[in-house]
């Protein structure tokens, strides 16, 4: 029975596409919730619960696009982050108290059960430094502590009465933006906003430095490299592959006499094979980037990926992009080349179409030869 479970499990992408349509209603919903009236009013804790969910709907269903996108690049982060908001979404439906918030309970928890079933498919792990974790958790610490403290003195602001309130005062304050709406009544409450607006921007701009910062730093080393490109050179070609199996085997002993090869699998016993012979051997996941680096792929003429499963092809494409711009060949039996062209690919290769390919060509060939002959035969006879 769980190996018929196993056998049926879907796709990482049917996951991806579904937590984005999560996403979007999660929106729709919320955005109609504003204007629409609930089924069923509630008053006190409820009442206000009902009221954050109508606002934060919309803003959950933001942050599912971001989890989308991060799974779509395979990052287990993003994949437990999309868990914990596809559930949210779920109980922001039931407390919306709506006909039309069914969908988005139903479409939930059927996302939380594909989800489950592909955890497998999510496994890169995060690029995040000790520095970018840190800006991460300040900057939750820094809104929680807005949120928290301006709602404990909400009895000394103007027009603070709720939690939601306070959410959009600590906001507004920390953006900088000062409506002028909510503002504090006492001095206690004057020196409260005073360290939110010290410490809300701070904590804001070195968040998005330390995010971006090392992005565009990898983009502008990407292009140095391709600058640098036509003038290195040792004479050797270097060629990594990345996966192993029948396929990639016989692509391999091939190589060999013309490359140096250097394969990265998390196959134990292909270290055994390769023990006698100069080729190279990277223990470690294919979509992995430590062991990307570890195989030095920043230095290769080429990459050849050819894993088992069709969605560790795109991830293996995607991680290596990132960290080299030689070419990218993927061998693949069944995957889809527009995604992984997208993904980063420069040729997507089915082994069986071109061995068909030439088994028809050479028919064709030899069919051709056996015409020409003969019409030279009977020009011969005449």
């Amino acid at each position: 029975m769980l190996e018929r479970i196993r056998s049926h499990r879907p796709q990482g992408r049917v996951a991806v596409w579904l937590v984005t349509a999560i996403a979007l209603l999660s929106i729709a919903t919320g955005v109609v919730a504003i204007i629409t009236a609930p089924t069923v009013q509630a008053s006190g804790f409820w009442g206000d619960l009902q009221a954050i969910s109508e606002f934060s709907g919309t803003v959950l269903g933001f942050a599912l696009l971001v989890t989308a996108w991060g799974m779509y690049r395979g990052y287990r982060l993003a994949y437990v982050a999309a868990g914990a908001l596809v559930l949210l979404a779920a109980v922001h439906g039931i407390a919306q108290s709506r006909l039309l918030s069914v969908p988005l309970v139903v479409l939930s928890l059927g996302g939380l059960i594909v989800l489950v079933l592909t955890s497998s498919r999510f496994t890169r792990s995060t690029s995040l430094g000790a520095t970018q974790l840190g800006t991460l958790i300040a900057i939750i610490g820094v809104f929680s502590y807005g949120t928290a403290g301006s709602y404990a003195l909400r009895a000394q602001f103007d027009e603070l009465n709720t939690v939601l309130d306070a959410v959009y005062f600590t906001f507004v304050t920390s953006s900088t933006v000062g409506y002028g709406d909510i503002h504090p009544l006492t001095e206690g409450a004057r020196l409260f906003a005073i360290s939110l607006i010290v410490l809300g921007p701070t904590t804001v701009g070195l968040t998005v430095g330390s995010l971006i910062g090392p992005e565009i730093e990898n983009r502008l080393s990407r292009t140095g490299r391709r600058a640098k490109a036509p003038n290195r050179g040792d004479g050797h070609d270097r060629i990594v592959v990345l996966g192993y199996d029948d396929l990639t085997e016989s692509l391999v002993d091939g190589l060999e006499n013309h490359a140096d090869v250097c394969v990265v699998s998390t196959d134990e016993a292909v270290t055994g094979k390769f023990g006698n012979r100069s080729i190279g051997v990277v223990a470690g996941d294919p979509a992995d980037e430590a062991a990307l680096e570890r195989a030095n792929v920043a230095e290769a003429t080429a990459l050849l990926v050819a894993t088992a499963d069709d969605a560790q092809n795109s991830y293996a494409v995607i991680t290596a992009r990132e960290l080299t711009d030689a070419r990218i060949v993927v061998c693949t039996e069944d995957g889809n080349p527009n995604a992984l062209e997208k993904a980063g690919a420069d040729v997507v290769v089915d082994p069986g179409e071109l061995l068909a390919n030439a088994i028809v060509g050479d028919a064709a060939r030899s069919s051709s030869h056996a015409d020409h002959s003969a019409v030279s035969t009977a020009d011969h006879s005449g």
